[in-house]
């Protein structure tokens, strides 16, 4: 019995290393196994131009996809996808057929190819925007006394729908809280709207207030 244990103990810190780097070994290779599955997912259509998408059918698609196993697990948690609409969708407005190109599919890692997707088209209904340049105004709270701020660009460009261009007229940043800056410095932050703005973020800068001011 003892002779037996022995056998089993000598060198067991390399035995066990072994253990574990052939482990290693068949996790590497299980999760750079292909495989191919169908799943039912989700598409959402994502505006690139001057519009906005108001609504979209159908919001199911039934997808064979092939890759590495851990990217199509991952796929399997998200169950869903982005697909980039083209820039110049938002011309005629209402509802319009967009034919899905495979290739177009965001999809979770560079392995997953697309086989096939049912139906292979997406409808939306889309709402044409007008540009709109608009002044960007500042919130912040804490401004230590003698100290002023400022924020560049001070004019954004946000897109609007027809009916909204003659009633926004200005965009507000977040609200930033400047209690513990006691002098000069400069912050990036985000400008808030319902629509989409450029740029979507400004330069708040912090500078003392002059003598004669």
């Amino acid at each position: 019995m003892k002779r037996i244990l022995n056998l089993i103990f000598r060198n067991f810190h390399y035995k066990v290393l072994a253990l574990l780097f052939a482990t290693l070994l068949w996790l590497l290779a299980a999760n750079k196994e292909t495989a191919e599955v169908t799943l039912n997912l989700k598409i959402y259509p994502e505006a690139t131009g001057d519009y906005r998408v108001i609504d979209y059918r159908p919001k199911s698609f039934k997808i064979t996809v092939e890759g590495f196993r851990r990217d199509l697990f991952s796929l399997k948690e998200k169950r869903k996808l982005f697909y980039p609409l083209p820039k110049d969708l938002g011309k005629e407005g209402g509802w319009i057929r967009v034919r899905l190109d495979r290739e177009k599919l965001v999809l979770p890692g560079p392995s997953c190819k697309v086989k096939s997707i049912s139906p292979p088209y997406l409808e939306v209904k889309v709402e044409r925007l007008v540009k709109k340049a608009v002044p960007v105004k500042v919130r912040v709270s804490g401004l230590k006394e003698g100290l002023k701020v400022t924020v560049s660009p001070s004019y954004v460009i946000v897109y609007l729908p027809e009916e909204l261009k003659d009633v926004i007229d200005s965009v507000n940043t977040e609200e930033v809280d400047l209690s513990e800056i006691n002098g000069t410095g400069e912050l990036l932050v985000k400008v808030k709207s319902n629509f989409k703005v450029e740029p979507d973020r400004v330069r708040l800068f912090i500078e003392r207030e002059s003598s004669g001011g």
